[in-house]
């Protein structure tokens, strides 16, 4: 089995937090997500881990201890730069969020922007500052027939910047990713090219920066949004496969840890700009013939 076939979805977003009370009670409070699972793990070092869902979205939040803990809360902005949360009703869900207290992020300051050159018809979107300063835009796309639905419904996409866009598409395209569609923003010193690439139910917005966006960018590494997890149905599969199709991996093995019912197995790997994509696979119960 090749490993986008292996692939069959999105399992969660890794945000790491300084104090994961505080996060937790964020996120519920504000935007409605709702803890589902919670475990403090020795990995090898002591850390807290929550599991929260809103729709489709499913955030792991965690809070290391020690040097770790510190060196998260000296994180700046990361090539996983955004995660964006659809909502049909933008306007009252942007008026409820400032009068919760939430704050607007720089890049869209002043409140809902509209990005006119983005996906069919345009998108517009506002950001706001997360809990550990990661960026978590409302955005709504004027293409989609919404119905009657109202508030924050889950994944929208999740927006990495990147240097090329070129090696980014040819990247993702070994995961089976593939091209939905795309825009450009103008800027003073140059046009970015925007590519949404999609597979099984998850969208990636990559973002080709340019001028001094780009040199930014070159400073970069593991941000305010640590890391994405893919769900494969063989982890031991899809390990074979990345080191056979040449993906940097960050671990010499598959490893485990005990969250839900039976635990998980994972591996990460590197993006071409240094993002992190973990490979996810929950154990579950098994029996044998005697």
């Amino acid at each position: 089995m090749n490993l986008s076939e292996n692939i069959t979805g999105v399992q969660h977003l890794g945000i790491p937090v300084v104090n994961l009370k505080e996060a937790v009670a964020w996120y519920e409070g504000n935007l409605g997500f709702k803890k589902f699972h919670e475990k403090i793990v020795m990995n090898p070092y002591k850390i807290e881990v929550a599991f929260l869902q809103l729709g489709d979205l499913v955030l792991e939040l965690f809070q290391p201890s020690g040097s770790e803990l510190a060196e998260v809360a000296e994180r700046k902005d990361g090539i996983l730069d955004h995660y964006a949360i659809d909502v049909p009703d933008l306007e009252w869900c942007v008026n409820d969020a400032v009068d919760k207290g939430l704050k607007f992020h720089a890049s869209t300051g002043s409140g809902i922007t509209h990005y006119e050159h983005l996906g069919k018809k345009g998108v517009k979107g506002a950001n706001f500052v997360g809990p550990n300063q990661e960026v978590v835009e409302f955005c709504h796309d004027d293409s989609v027939d919404y119905g009657s639905k109202t508030g924050l419904q889950g994944w929208a996409h999740l927006a990495v910047k990147v240097k090329s866009l070129k090696d980014s598409m040819a990247f993702y395209e070994k995961l089976g990713f593939h091209k939905t569609g795309g825009g450009y923003l103008d800027t003073p010193e140059g046009r970015i090219e925007i590519a949404f690439v999609y597979q099984k139910g998850f969208t990636l917005e990559l973002i080709q920066m340019v001028g001094a966006g780009l040199e930014e960018l070159k400073t970069r590494g593991a941000g305010h949004i640590d890391h994405i997890a893919l769900d494969v149905c063989d982890i031991e599969e899809a390990f074979y496969e990345a080191k056979k199709i040449g993906l940097q991996s960050l671990d010499y093995l598959v490893k485990e840890l005990p969250f839900f019912q039976f635990g998980v197995k994972f591996f990460t790997v590197v993006g071409p700009d240094g993002e992190k994509v973990e490979f996810n696979q929950k154990k579950c119960l098994t029996f044998s013939r005697i």
